[in-house]
């Protein structure tokens, strides 16, 4: 299980309650400063996408359907897509063992 400290934005403080919801997302307040904000964790959910972005690249799938299906921009399909490129065994680049 991932879990992660959530800290405000203004002070830093570590030291927040919950304080109501706003488009069904939590508010939270920092009880040092008093400073109110909507906090989302957006590394797991770019994780999740990026993720979803390599399974279709692996189906090949072209990176315009996958903008559209994704909501991702092209230039990071693109840029996914030569980094996943640059693994696979023989493309230029990569160490050629032979045994």
């Amino acid at each position: 299980m991932l879990q992660t400290t959530i800290t405000c934005a203004k002070c830093g403080s570590s030291a927040l309650r919950k304080n109501g919801s706003s488009g069904g997302k939590a508010k939270y307040q920092c009880t040092a400063c008093r400073h109110q904000a909507v906090l989302l964790p957006t590394a797991p959910v770019r994780a999740a996408r990026y993720e979803q972005v390599s399974k279709l690249l692996v189906e090949r799938n072209s990176q315009r359907s996958i903008v559209r299906a994704t909501g991702v921009a092209r230039m990071t399909v693109a840029k996914l897509a030569k980094k996943s490129a640059a693994h696979l065994p023989g493309a230029p680049g990569a160490d050629e063992r032979t045994s």
